[in-house]
């Protein structure tokens, strides 16, 4: 049995991470793997976004499913005009907003080696969880505009810089800036009642 010497295993490490990049330009030029590995990298921060704005509970499954279903469907027409995140993240948001208006998808059906990648995703009460006051916090980021929703999710919970959201949502990075900034006012305010209500 042969032995790995430790340069082969530091070759081995050392493989360069494919970029989102070049994992859609891969499937779009028929390496169905590739858009596995692109489920795997970004289904847990989708599928969060998706519970956390919709609030969906069970649903947020096939929204997920309907996600992934567009980017297969529509990945030769990736332009490059954005980066591959901001448009997995716009494809999202645009689910979840037909989502919002009462447009249900039917659960969708990846190709197989797709659907397999699908694992460990946490659920709507673990993404509210390490808060005692996180599920009601959830509930009140869902009642904000839903312009205002967008914005705080992507920033808050996404961590996505404010260029990046307003490439995901269509706005001028101003407006998302002063949507943000409404945003965590009417979170202060709330909190504050919130606290108000439990002292007496």
């Amino acid at each position: 049995m042969a032995v790995e010497t430790p340069d082969e295993i530091g070759q081995a490490s050392s493989t360069p991470r494919q970029s989102d990049e070049q994992l859609l330009a891969g499937f779009v030029a028929g390496d169905h793997a590739m858009l596995t590995d692109l489920v795997q990298r970004y289904e847990r921060s989708l599928y969060g976004l998706i519970a956390r704005y919709t609030g969906a509970g069970d649903e947020a499954e096939d929204l997920f499913q309907e996600t992934f279903l567009r980017v297969f469907q529509h990945a030769d027409g990736f332009g490059g005009r954005s980066s591959v995140r901001t448009w997995l993240y716009s494809i999202a948001l645009n689910v979840c907003r037909g989502y919002g208006r009462g447009q249900h998808p039917a659960p969708a059906e990846l190709p197989d080696d797709a659907a397999a990648a699908q694992v460990d995703r946490p659920g709507p009460v673990e993404l509210a969880a390490g808060h005692e006051t996180g599920e009601w916090i959830a509930a009140a980021v869902r009642r904000l505009p839903p312009e205002q929703c967008e914005v705080f999710v992507l920033r808050v919970y996404e961590d996505l810089k404010y260029d990046e959201i307003a490439q995901v949502v269509g706005r001028p990075v101003a407006t998302v800036k002063s949507q943000m900034r409404l945003a965590l006012q009417k979170l202060r305010k709330t909190l504050r009642n919130l606290e108000d209500s439990q002292r007496r």
